[in-house]
């Protein structure tokens, strides 16, 4: 939430479900690994996920930091 940065760019609604999905189901499942990679293409939306995600994971009370790069 540091003042310097814009407001983050977040997924519209209704976009991205099923990705935001498996996210939610690998928190949930202890079996699932300590790091989930995503991985793609120069501005196909890893960052705006994440954002996303951090932000949900945030209002659930489950987000221990998150961090994020800009220019």
């Amino acid at each position: 939430d540091a003042i310097q940065r814009n407001r983050p760019v977040l997924c519209d609604p209704g976009t991205h479900l099923r990705l935001r999905e498996d996210l939610v189901t690998w928190l949930n499942n202890r079996k699932g690994g300590p790091v989930r990679w995503i991985s793609g293409w120069a501005g196909t939306g890893k960052t705006t996920i994440a954002q996303t995600m951090a932000k949900y994971w945030g209002e659930q009370g489950r987000l221990a930091a998150s961090f994020f790069f800009s220019r």
